[in-house]
């Protein structure tokens, strides 16, 4: 009897790795999820209570848990998995493979980063949808640092000058949540559900929070950062034609878009200088309202002006 509920036991630990490697084996959502928990630590800082240093050193501890290239990661996984759920780019992509064929495809997408955009009927469409998440994701994280600049610069921060006891929990993303992170293309309607997975209102609907985002224009897309569009752009084409896990190189590739990694790297370099410096509950306030906040938010808004 033993030995049997033992067999029985291997064979559903088998089945459950079978199940699972699939999600595993999806570098573009694991990639996602890295981004997916910064956003869920912003929401949890734009409904914290911000009274003390304790508070601010929360905060910090909260965000300082997150590695810069792996956020970044997850922003170029985010805004190619939004592209993705455009109806035209994705029906543009299909029509490439149906005249093309899938391997030349492929191929194509693996040598030439602007091919998606240049020769996929829908890609303005596909901008449209990455602008616009870019816009709405910059501003909430920015409502977050005004949050902690409005406390730096208010009489309670002078008050409480000395340092706290770092008390933040640490939210991690739920089985439930995880299941709406994994999209697939034409899955969801970020441009008519603001709650849609690339929606202005996502971040906040995954979280639960009940307050509505800020109405935010997408904008024209800044040309000088037309190469992070590019990545995003040509990831979300292999994801439509389902060659994500056959280009795990390619992949791996766009993931590390270098402009936002740079960007991403300097946020948390001028983080840990001017924290080097802060004497008080104020100015490491400033700081994290400056780079962990607001710094990192124009990293993700780069391609809009």
């Amino acid at each position: 009897m033993i030995e049997r509920m033992r067999t029985w036991s291997i064979a559903a630990a088998s089945a459950v790795l079978l199940v699972a490697a699939p999600a595993r084996a999806d570098s573009v959502h694991d990639a996602l999820e890295a981004y997916a928990l910064y956003q869920t630590d912003v929401s949890a800082l734009l409904d914290s209570e911000i009274d003390s240093a304790a508070d601010v050193d929360a905060a910090l501890a909260l965000l300082s848990r997150h590695d810069p290239a792996r956020v970044a990661r997850g922003w170029i996984a985010y805004g190619a998995l939004t592209a993705a759920q455009s109806p035209d780019f994705a029906a543009g992509v299909e029509r490439r493979m149906r005249q093309d064929g899938r391997g030349p495809l492929l191929r194509q997408l693996r040598g030439d980063l602007y091919s998606a955009r240049g020769q996929t009927r829908g890609s303005a469409d596909a901008v449209e949808l990455i602008l616009g998440a870019a816009s709405a994701d910059s501003a909430r994280v920015a409502q977050a640092g005004a949050r902690y600049d409005r406390f730096a610069r208010s009489a309670a921060a002078q008050r409480n000058s000395g340092g706290g006891e770092a008390s933040g929990s640490r939210v991690r993303l739920s089985p439930e949540m995880r299941s709406r992170l994994r999209v697939t293309p034409v899955s969801a309607r970020p441009m008519s559900q603001i709650d849609d997975f690339g929606g202005r209102g996502f971040w906040d609907a995954l979280s639960g929070r009940q307050e509505r985002p800020r109405r935010v224009r997408g904008g024209r897309e800044q040309r000088d950062y037309a190469s992070v569009t590019d990545h995003m752009l040509t990831l979300a084409a292999l994801v439509v034609a389902d060659g994500a896990r056959a280009e795990r190189r390619r992949v791996a590739e766009l993931l590390d878009e270098p402009l936002t990694q740079q960007c991403m790297d300097m946020q948390r370099l001028q983080l840990r200088q001017c924290l080097s410096v802060s004497v008080n509950a104020s100015e490491r306030a400033y700081c994290l309202a400056q780079h962990a906040l607001s710094g990192p938010g124009a990293c993700f808004s780069a391609v809009v002006r």
